[in-house]
C-alpha cells in the first residue's frame, strides 16, 4: 500500500540508520493507515477524500512522481487545480496546503512547475544528484511539516518595496506546526498564524506559519503570540533552521527581511492574497515570461475555465500522466543520516526580540 510505504519512509528518517525505530511511533503509522488508506492503490490525500494520490516510481529516485486526482479520477495540476481555499470554509485565514516534505523527512520533494500537471518530485542538484536536507543538530530532516499553498506565485518580476527582493518563482511556502508528521501529498486545511520573510539567495521566499484546523490545539492558537504560549521556543528553532540549513552545502547562512521578526497574521494574509493575484496573472496568460532555471512553467489546468491553458481528461497533457504504479522506496544513502553542525554565531538569535505584531 502506497501510504504504508510513504509513512514507513517518514518514520525511518526520524532516526539514524543504525538506531531502531521507537515503539512510540508505531501508533502514528496505524492512525495514518486507518484515516487515509480507504483505497489500497490510491489513498485519500485529504480528510474529506476529495483528492486521491497517484504515484509512479520509487521515492528517493528521479523516477518518483506524485500526482493528485479529483473525485472523478482525473489527474489534476497540483499547482493550478488544488483550490486556494477549502470549499467548505469561508474563513479568510484558512487555506488548503499540500505537504511536500513531512516533518523529519530528508528527501527534498517539491511541486515541480516544469512538469505537466505539476507533480511532486524530488529536487536535484546541478550535477544530477538527488537533493536531501541536512540533519541540523539536533533536528532530523525538515523541522516541521512543509509544503505550499497552491494557486499562489511569488512573481520573480515583482520587486517587494519593503525588502527590495524579487519573488522566488514558486508557490508560497507553508510551515505547518502540528506535532504529528503528515505524508507526502497530504492536503491539509490550515489556519494562518503569521509569517517569516526569508531572503533565500537574494530572492523573496516567504514562510507562512500555520496549524492544521483539525489539530486539538487549533481552537486556542490563532497568532504568533499563541504559538509562543503553546510551543515555547519553537519560533526561534524554526528561524534558526531556515537561517542555517544551507550552510552544510554552500557555507552561507540565509537572511531575513523585517529584521528576522515574525510578521503578524494580518500582514501575512495580505502577502498570501497578493501571491494569489500573481498566480491569476500567470494562469490567465497575462504573465508571459515563464522561464525557470529548470525549464518552462507548465500551466495546463482542468479547473480554470477562463484560462487559455484549460485542458480536459482527453487532452494530451492529462493523458500523459502515468498510471498509478506505486513502488517500494529506495534506501537513502547512509551519508545523509550524519549530523550537520554550524558555528554558534549562525545559530544565536537571542538578539532578536520576538515581536509577533511587527508590521
Amino acid at each position: 500500500m502506497l501510504l504504508l510505504k510513504l509513512a514507513t519512509l517518514a518514520l525511518t528518517c526520524v532516526v539514524a540508520s543504525t538506531t531502531a525505530k521507537s515503539d512510540s511511533i508505531i501508533p502514528l503509522l496505524d492512525n495514518l493507515l486507518d484515516k487515509n488508506n480507504h483505497n489500497d492503490e490510491k489513498p485519500c490525500a485529504d480528510v474529506d477524500c476529495l483528492y486521491r494520490i497517484r504515484t509512479t516510481g520509487s521515492l528517493n529516485t528521479k523516477d518518483f512522481a506524485l500526482y493528485l486526482e479529483n473525485e472523478q479520477g482525473i489527474p489534476m495540476s497540483i499547482f493550478h487545480d488544488l483550490p486556494f481555499k477549502p470549499a467548505s470554509r469561508s474563513d479568510p485565514d484558512i487555506f488548503n496546503m499540500i505537504i511536500e516534505i513531512p516533518r523529519s523527512n530528508l528527501a527534498k520533494t517539491e511541486t515541480t512547475k516544469e512538469v505537466v500537471m505539476n507533480p511532486i518530485k524530488q529536487d536535484f542538484w546541478d550535477d544530477g544528484s538527488l537533493r536531501y536536507l541536512p540533519n541540523m543538530y539536533p533536528t532530523r530532516g525538515v523541522i516541521a511539516n512543509y509544503g505550499a499553498i497552491q494557486q499562489t506565485y511569488e512573481d520573480p518580476n515583482f520587486k517587494d518595496p519593503s525588502t527590495g527582493a524579487f519573488g522566488d518563482n514558486d508557490p508560497i511556502d507553508v510551515v505547518e506546526i502540528s506535532e504529528t508528521p503528515g505524508f507526502i501529498g497530504q492536503v491539509k486545511q490550515v489556519k494562518v498564524l503569521g509569517g517569516l520573510c526569508l531572503i533565500d539567495e537574494g530572492s523573496l521566499d516567504w514562510k507562512v506559519i500555520t496549524l492544521d484546523i483539525h489539530n486539538p490545539k487549533a481552537q486556542y492558537i490563532n497568532n504568533m503570540d499563541d504559538v509562543e504560549k503553546y510551543y515555547p521556543g519553537f519560533q526561534d528553532e524554526v528561524r534558526n533552521w531556515f537561517r542555517t540549513y544551507k550552510i552544510p552545502t554552500n557555507g552561507k547562512a540565509n537572511t531575513f527581511g523585517f529584521g528576522g521578526r515574525y510578521m503578524d497574521k494580518e500582514y501575512t494574509l495580505s502577502v498570501i492574497y497578493q501571491t494569489h493575484d500573481f498566480w491569476k496573472a500567470l494562469i490567465d496568460g497575462r504573465t508571459t515570461s515563464k522561464k525557470t532555471e529548470k525549464g518552462t512553467i507548465k500551466t495546463a489546468t482542468i479547473t480554470n475555465e477562463n484560462s487559455p491553458y484549460e485542458v480536459n481528461a482527453n487532452t494530451p497533457e492529462v493523458q500523459s500522466v502515468p498510471e498509478n504504479n506505486p513502488q517500494e522506496p529506495k534506501p537513502i544513502p547512509e551519508k545523509y543520516y550524519e549530523w550537520s553542525f554550524v558555528p554558534p554565531s549562525h545559530k544565536n538569535t537571542n538578539h532578536i526580540k520576538p515581536k509577533p505584531n511587527f508590521r
